[in-house]
């Protein structure tokens, strides 16, 4: 892959976003070793995923504050909050931490689109770094190492924000085109919406039995970062359309019958992962002026998804059945309203 301003882009918020990751997931995992506190983990979603699209907007329209900056201050308030004996500042810090989360992801998704010459790529490879991120933070949270560590990879997330600063602000934005016309904006946006929310869901949804080691967890957030990454590749090379009819059918398979076989279950992640850019893509072939709202669409989409899984749990079998008719919905969808 050529070194272009795009690419370069997308690997220095590839590693602003897994050093966001590690602080997170670290700190959701320092009370609750054995697993993410589901009122906890509800709050931080809620302020992480739900306020970006109006975080993005406020950037775009005021470009003269220091918004790296105060994401990473809003991370570092939340380690000492987090951290801290006192538990009533635990759930005010968690809040924290979701909104400098949510400022950091809204800065990499502007970025990445203003220098991304139309391709797709460059915002894939960003979003890809939250894998990496969330491996070693939940390993240093599960292990208990000393939360003095984190100030690492909040000083590497503010060198790298502040190396793509001017990307922020420049404020000027490519044109993207992956959907067809003859459908209404609303539609496109609709669409975009259920096929991200859905792939949510079925995030947690897969049977994946097999996850038991700690090798196993980080082989499987690679795999997934790997598919994002691929994904956007993808799209650039072949088009939205195709990509995404591919990986969602060719995802089917391995995903029902992979619950105990790792080999065959990471190669339907993969494949299931690819379709994160593609909906990005069609929100800013709709939002041509405001990548920071329509990175926010998927994200408020992806909160959405998740939902359910705070509260219900289903078997194997319906799970299974649950992962069919989806895809094949999601399927039917894309191919109507990407661009042929």
């Amino acid at each position: 892959m050529k070194k272009s301003k795009g690419n370069i882009t997308g690997i220095e918020y590839f590693i602003v976003h897994a050093c966001v990751e590690t602080i997170c997931f670290y700190l959701l995992r320092l009370h609750y070793p054995l697993m993410l506190a589901g009122a906890i983990a509800f709050t931080y979603d809620f302020f992480a995923f739900l306020p970006q699209g109006l975080i993005g907007k406020f950037i775009e329209s005021h470009k003269k504050l220091p918004y790296e900056t105060i994401g990473n201050v809003l991370m570092m308030a939340s380690i000492v909050m987090v951290a801290s004996p006192v538990y009533k500042l635990h759930v005010a810090g968690y809040i924290v931490l979701g909104i400098g989360n949510a400022i950091m992801h809204e800065c990499g998704a502007i970025a990445t689109v203003t220098e991304s010459k139309g391709k797709i790529f460059p915002s894939a490879l960003f979003v890809s770094g939250g894998g990496v991120g969330i491996v070693i933070g939940q390993t240093m949270g599960v292990a208990q190492v000393s939360w003095l560590w984190l100030i690492i990879p909040a000083v590497l997330s503010e060198v790298c924000a502040l190396a793509a600063r001017k990307s922020v602000r420049k404020g000027t934005y490519p044109a993207f085109d992956v959907v067809e016309k003859k459908f209404s904006p609303w539609t496109i946006l609709i669409v975009a919406f259920v096929v991200t929310a859905v792939r949510s869901y079925l995030g947690y949804a897969i049977p994946i039995s097999w996850n038991k080691e700690l090798w196993q967890t980080i082989f499987l957030f690679g795999i997934m970062g790997l598919g994002k990454a691929l994904g956007g590749y993808f799209v650039d090379r072949i088009g939205a359309r195709k990509t995404a009819i591919f990986s969602t059918l060719a995802a089917i398979p391995f995903l029902v019958f992979g619950d105990k076989l790792m080999v065959v279950s990471v190669i339907g992640v993969f494949f299931f992962s690819m379709t994160m850019s593609i909906t990005f893509a069609m929100c800013l072939s709709i939002l041509k002026y405001s990548p920071g709202l329509a990175f926010g669409v998927t994200t408020a989409a992806l909160f959405i998804g998740l939902v359910p899984a705070f509260f219900v749990r289903f078997n194997l079998l319906t799970n299974a059945i649950l992962i069919v008719i989806f895809s094949i919905v999601c399927c039917l969808l894309l191919s109507k309203t990407l661009k042929k």
